[in-house]
């Protein structure tokens, strides 16, 4: 088996057809490897500019590219057909979905297709390093961090140049692969639920009444006891999560339930978590008589 790291540059480009920008590709770079993650070859091409006749000064400072060296690039449909014979059956590879979603949206823009034919098997190369380094947390890591990360010096590589930065993915890769992992990671990518997936973007739900959140996903156990606890309070939104106070008759004793939900394209997801009173919370309840119930409010 072959893979390919694809990396990108793009330069946020004015439509007047679109009437809105889009990320216009400026570069192509990538690396091909063989199973052992030994390079087979490499590729590079400067895109022209179709869209917007000059890069920004953030982008002509960030990747050194400037536009004298543009003109003389490759029309982008013309590097895609050349991309593609290069490619041939390698599975394609890129630091998290960016780059794909960039070039669905050329694609689109330049051949009224979001299909993109040399993409038959694709892996996100930044969600694999992260849980390969067991950082599962819910950030996406950078492509530095993870260098950095893992012990890798930058200064051998140019950034925010598309070959270079494909081989300093390379890199990360070689740190953490492990042939028996990548399996999973693996998806089809010509089917059209690639793409639905793809320019599907994640919804935080902020609406309690949301058809697809149930009853019993706000409801809360007792941490000690297991016993259903009893809300005593309005469900409050509180940095893009629901909060509300909980009582368990059972230990008499309050705390605050956490409730997240994520409409995914899978489908919605749902994150508890149970937390203790605030200390002024803690200080108040205490100074309440023995036979005091807290009344329970409804949503």
């Amino acid at each position: 088996m072959q893979y390919i790291i694809l990396d990108l540059e793009w330069n946020a480009a004015y439509s007047r057809r679109r009437q809105g920008f889009i990320n216009e590709i400026i570069e192509f770079g990538a690396v091909k490897v063989d199973g052992h993650l030994q390079v087979l070859d490499t590729f590079s091409a400067l895109v022209r500019p179709q869209v917007g006749k000059k890069i920004s000064g953030k982008v002509r400072s960030l990747t050194n590219i400037t536009n004298e060296e543009l003109v003389g690039g490759t029309p982008f449909m013309q590097v895609m057909s050349r991309f593609r014979r290069w490619a041939g059956q390698a599975v394609v590879l890129t630091w998290g979905t960016s780059d794909i979603l960039t070039l669905i949206e050329n694609s689109l823009y330049f051949s009224g297709s979001e299909k993109i034919a040399f993409l038959q098997r694709y892996m996100d190369l930044q969600a694999y390093c992260q849980y390969r380094m067991g950082e599962t947390g819910g950030q996406q890591m950078g492509l530095s961090t993870a260098a950095e990360k893992l012990g890798i010096d930058e200064t051998a590589f140019d950034h925010h140049r598309a070959l270079d930065d494909s081989l300093l993915s390379l890199a990360c890769l070689r740190k953490v692969w492990d042939p028996g992992t990548v399996g999973p990671f693996i998806q089809n990518a010509q089917q059209q639920a690639f793409y639905d997936r793809m320019r599907f973007k994640t919804t935080i739900i902020t609406d309690l009444h949301h058809p697809q959140i149930r009853r019993r996903d706000l409801m809360f156990r007792c941490e000690q006891c297991g016993t259903i606890a009893r809300r005593l309070e309005r469900w409050q939104l509180h940095n893009k999560a629901f909060r509300a106070r909980f009582f368990c008759r059972n230990c008499e004793q309050e705390f605050i339930g956490r409730v997240q939900f994520k409409l995914k394209y899978e489908g919605m997801t749902v994150k508890k978590k149970v937390l203790p009173l605030p200390p002024a919370k803690e200080e108040k309840k205490a100074e309440k008589k023995p036979e005091e119930a807290p009344p329970a409010l409804s949503v």
